[in-house]
């Protein structure tokens, strides 16, 4: 009897021991009380310069009470991008795509420059390591398509802070066709202004028969850098008359047939805002502009622009 107990006593002891070797995982959010104030650092006149020629109409702006966590702002020659410290991935990333990029020499490099941002700290980023064997692709946001004529604003591309956890075949096909479309309209129409970024939806909470308030999500490795549900992209451009005109996509971060019809996948502007928690173009909010701010935002186009671009 006296061995048994000393057996059930070992065993709980090492139970415990197993136990307590267990990891937690650990998440971030931000401490709305607090004594440390955040010094605002703001930008140099050179970010200023980059942000303005970067993003149309203003970076874009978070909706009030919406929970996007902690972020961090990146601001490269090529992209301005925020970071979300809690997903690990770009909310948004706004290009500008015209002859200072396109139509170059580059091609995508042998052997990618995949690295993790140096401008984030580790454990609010993503690692190389949270890829490896995920089964997701590090599909970019601002493409590395999208930077031909020079070498460091391509590498500046393969950060992490710039990818999101894509499906194979979507990344490099259906998505991929979608960038070279986009590249297509900015060249015929002398330059265009791009924001890409991941979405989490779930078409379910549309409906309130069907709403539950939330939805599942996926994540892949040790910094649980999360699984965008969507992607929409953003394009926003003068056609030839100088007009501005703007077109929108969303697409499920899944397989697609090999001939995909992207006349399906147009959404309004505020149809992504009100399901990602942004306002884009943010100065057409400024009085005067109301009525601009109803052509590019309110309304989904009708039709896909012609492979030329808007007429």
């Amino acid at each position: 009897m006296r061995l048994r107990h000393a057996f059930l006593a070992a065993l709980a002891a090492c139970l415990l021991v197993i136990a307590g070797c267990q990891t937690a995982t650990e998440h971030v959010r931000i401490a709305h009380y607090t004594k440390y104030q955040r010094p605002e650092a703001g930008h140099t006149a050179e970010q200023d310069a980059l942000v303005n020629r970067l993003c149309l109409f203003g970076e874009p702006t978070h909706a009030p009470a919406w929970p996007h966590g902690p972020t961090t702002e990146i601001i490269r020659p090529g992209y301005v991008l925020e970071n979300s410290a809690t997903d690990k991935d770009p909310l948004w990333v706004c290009e500008h795509l015209g002859e200072e990029n396109i139509g170059g020499p580059l091609k995508r490099p042998k052997h990618e420059p995949f690295a993790p941002d140096p401008l984030l700290v580790p454990p609010h980023r993503a690692e190389l390591s949270d890829y490896r064997n995920s089964g997701y692709d590090r599909g970019h946001q601002a493409p590395s398509g999208d930077e031909t004529k020079d070498l460091n604003r391509q590498c500046d591309t393969y950060y992490l802070s710039n990818m999101a956890p894509q499906v194979g075949q979507f990344n490099q096909h259906s998505w991929k066709n979608l960038e070279d479309l986009v590249r297509g309209w900015a060249a015929a129409c002398g330059g265009a202004y791009i924001i890409t970024g991941p979405l989490f939806y779930d078409p379910k909470e549309d409906d309130a028969k069907t709403a539950t308030g939330y939805f599942k999500y996926k994540t892949v490795g040790r910094d649980q850098v999360a699984v965008p549900t969507h992607l929409f992209k953003i394009i926003v451009l003068k056609d030839k008359g100088g007009q501005w005109r703007s077109l929108a996509f969303v697409m499920e971060n899944k397989t697609y047939p090999a001939q995909v019809n992207y006349k399906d996948y147009i959404r309004s502007i505020r149809w992504i805002e009100d399901r990602s928690g942004f306002r884009f173009l943010p100065g057409l909010d400024k009085p005067g502009n109301e009525a601009l701010r109803q052509q590019l935002k309110g309304q989904a186009p009708a039709d896909i622009w012609p492979a030329a671009g808007p007429q």
